[in-house]
């Protein structure tokens, strides 16, 4: 397993990829042997050998267009494209801004047709590559005050099935996570604005606790692997079993413990 997820040689690049989720999809892929090109509008905050930062804006097209033409110029390939850039916002329909809408669904979603446009293109040129997107359980679910973030998540489901289907031909595969709830700067601000306690969430997640970063990079690792080599078009939930619990709280006879 470990030389099947050898990433030697390759150039990954992520969205999003200097804090959070998206800081240790970047961390994981340099230690499995990438070059790793980091698109984010905000610098990493550690500095790394074996990456490199490019100040990008997922949601505007010049920027995106501007950042690969970078990876050409610097890295001369593309390899895998982690779709992981993403924002928050809260508020009800119908008192959430038009603005706040549009730039969650720009960022999420907008943000990964933009880059998939430009990664296509390039993979097809090498025969083939991967490309994974950062979707969520709320893809799945509903959250109240979270309509634009369901929203883009849900789309990116959709444009990952649809996509894996147009570039298969050209050796392509297209896949998402979908994380459950987990340890990082946006779950701090969800607390912190009471769109979320950590109690309800423990509550709906049968393993009881939450996900660490490093646990959903190493699905997304996996995904882009050669050890997922016939894997296309789906979309792995890694949310501790939330998504299936069909109650909230089971009473304890219900409970294997």
């Amino acid at each position: 397993m470990v030389a099947e997820q050898s990433f030697s040689g390759r150039v990954v690049a992520v969205t999003g990829g200097s804090r959070g989720i998206g800081a240790r999809i970047a961390e994981s892929f340099e230690e499995a042997g990438a070059r790793v090109v980091i698109l984010d509008r905000v610098a990493p905050q550690r500095s790394s050998a074996s990456a490199r930062h490019v100040e990008t804006d997922v949601s505007d097209r010049a920027s995106v267009v501007a950042a690969f033409a970078s990876i050409d110029e610097a890295e001369g390939q593309l390899d895998v494209l982690v779709n992981n850039a993403g924002i928050q916002r809260a508020g009800l329909i119908g008192r959430i801004s038009y603005e706040d809408w549009q730039a969650v669904i720009g960022t999420h979603l907008t943000g990964m047709f933009l880059c998939c446009s430009e990664a296509v293109p390039r993979m097809i040129g090498r025969g083939g590559g991967a490309i994974v997107g950062i979707s969520s359980a709320a893809g799945f679910v509903g959250l109240p005050g979270r309509g634009p973030y369901c929203a883009a998540k849900a789309g990116i489901i959709g444009l990952t099935r649809a996509l894996a289907l147009e570039v298969a031909p050209s050796g392509i595969r297209v896949n998402a996570v979908a994380p459950g709830y987990t340890r990082t700067e946006l779950l701090d601000q969800a607390l912190k604005d009471g769109s979320q306690q950590e109690s309800w969430m423990l509550e709906r997640v049968p393993l009881n606790r939450l996900a660490e970063p490093q646990e959903i990079a190493a699905v997304v690792r996996f995904l882009a692997s050669d050890a997922a080599s016939f894997i296309t078009g789906q979309t792995i939930l890694a949310d501790g079993g939330w998504t299936v619990q069909g109650v909230s709280a089971a009473p304890d006879w219900l409970r294997a413990t």
